[in-house]
């Protein structure tokens, strides 16, 4: 079948383009001279409900992979709103041959296990999830199907080798691109081989990723961590669902050894809530000075290392008792280390230019999520006039800043983290910010909560390069 490798590369080279063009953060057919962005009104203020955290996408996209690898029937609780990333999962694990019911805060999923899974009939298309992306590919190394993946332009300029190199050492055949799009991968199974390496330097994925791979082995799998590992939460988290599903996984230092096992996971599953979306409400609360109720906080357990934010909060100027999160005019210079919780980086060093400033360190493998989230973290800031240095693993920030209205639209770079940060910067003075669903990423329901709604405009300008 690999004969002809490089003709059904160049084919699917041609389909994903169509995708890419679909799935380009500025939005379906733009076109190069107009930028689809939000209105922001000044002073826009935030409605009286309570604020609701989203699902943890981290917790739900897992959750999702384990159940389809069962072949009887489970129900996921607790999902308020499916956002784009999970979706993205759901939509991919369909073409596999999994059957998903939506209905109310619930999603009921039928696996057909791996032995089930069908060749999809098109492209694996992973939106904007590098989670999705990573998961697919070690989900799909497991079969024979001739299987081809991609992702939206931001996830084609993403470095995905070290979960390539892992699989190919496998024994799995990879076709790939090596230039600045690095999708779409095409790969086909099955592993000829039970132990490997991975690189954990820059991401925790392609670890969790092996690990939820290896349901179905027949013999013990076992996986040698070969750098200093980053985000070694959410590498714990997919250990720890697995063992929830049946799973018996040995560490050993870096090397990690899984016995063979079958995925059984609980017929009804509690999904938390978003642990890093609480920086949104935290920043919110800091900008609004109006004390806010969060509905459904998580546990510092399911919180995946973002508990963190939790610890801070005093020295940041916020009180949270029992579920209501109140300004004060207390906070300090604070010190922050983001090595297992690199998603509050925008929304936390806004904060603390508002507060009493400080240094976020240890997030130097934010440069590799959609943006490079530490150069463009400081870009944004800069454009509502707050000033910062930045650092080779993160942020130095001065405390007690004023934020200005932006002289012209606030670039997001695809990330909707800064966009989220963008947009909540925005109620106070007043801006246009690029990326109008952006949020829908993570976390739907996000403009539900203003008072006036921003409205999605076109903005008149050059196309900047990706």
């Amino acid at each position: 079948m690999f004969a002809s490798l490089h003709l059904i590369t160049d084919i699917g080279k041609v389909m994903a383009r169509g995708w890419t063009k679909r799935w380009n953060y500025r939005g379906k057919g733009h076109r190069p001279s107009h930028i689809e962005a939000l209105e922001v009104k000044e002073n826009t203020t935030f409605s009286d409900k309570e604020w609701k955290l989203p699902p943890s996408k981290s917790h739900l996209i897992r959750m999702m992979h384990l159940c389809a690898l069962s072949k009887n029937k489970h129900t996921l609780t607790g999902i308020t709103a499916l956002g784009e990333d999970p979706e993205s999962m759901s939509r991919c694990l369909e073409q596999l041959g999994v059957k998903f019911t939506r209905k109310e805060d619930k999603l009921s999923i039928q696996g057909p296990g791996l032995t089930g899974f069908v060749r999809p009939p098109s492209v694996l298309h992973a939106g904007n999830s590098g989670t999705a992306l990573r998961f697919l590919m070690g989900l799909a190394s497991r079969t024979e199907h001739l299987i081809m993946i991609d992702g939206d332009s931001s996830l084609r300029n993403r470095d995905h080798q070290d979960i390539l190199n892992s699989l190919s050492s496998l024994g799995v055949k990879c076709s790939y691109g090596t230039e600045q799009e690095r999708l779409p991968v095409l790969l086909q199974g099955p592993w000829k081989k039970y132990d490997t390496t991975v690189n954990t330097s820059k991401s925790s994925q392609p670890f969790s990723s092996l690990l939820l791979a290896t349901e179905g082995i027949k013999e013990p799998f076992t996986i040698e961590i070969s750098s200093e590992s980053v985000s070694k939460r959410h590498a714990q988290l997919t250990m720890d669902l697995m063992i929830e599903c049946g799973a018996s996984i040995e560490q050993d230092g870096k090397i990690v050894t899984v016995q063979p096992w079958e995925s059984t996971p609980p017929e009804h599953w509690q999904v938390p809530s978003d642990a890093s979306m609480l920086a949104f409400t935290a920043l919110s609360c800091v900008l609004s000075r109006r004390e806010i109720i969060v509905a459904n906080l998580p546990t510092e357990n399911d919180s995946i290392g973002h508990e963190v934010l939790l610890k801070k909060l005093p020295e940041i100027g916020l009180q949270l008792i029992g579920h209501t999160l109140t300004p004060s005019e207390n906070y300090n210079t604070v010190d922050i280390n983001l090595v297992d919780a690199n998603d509050l980086l925008p929304p936390l060093s806004a904060i603390l230019a508002l507060t009493g400033g400080g240094t976020i360190s240890g997030a130097a493998h934010a440069m590799f999520k959609e943006s490079d989230r530490i150069a463009k973290t400081a870009e944004m800031l800069q454009q509502f006039g707050i000033d910062c240095i930045v650092k080779n693993d993160g942020i130095t920030i001065e405390g007690n800043q004023s934020i200005k209205k932006p002289t012209s639209m606030v670039q997001t770079f695809g990330d909707h983290r800064l966009q989220m940060t963008a947009i909540l910067l925005a109620t106070q003075t007043g801006a246009t910010v690029e990326g109008p669903r952006l949020h829908q990423v993570a976390d739907p329901s996000f403009l539900d909560r203003f008072s006036t709604m921003p409205a999605e405009v076109l903005v008149k300008g050059v196309q900047r390069e990706s």
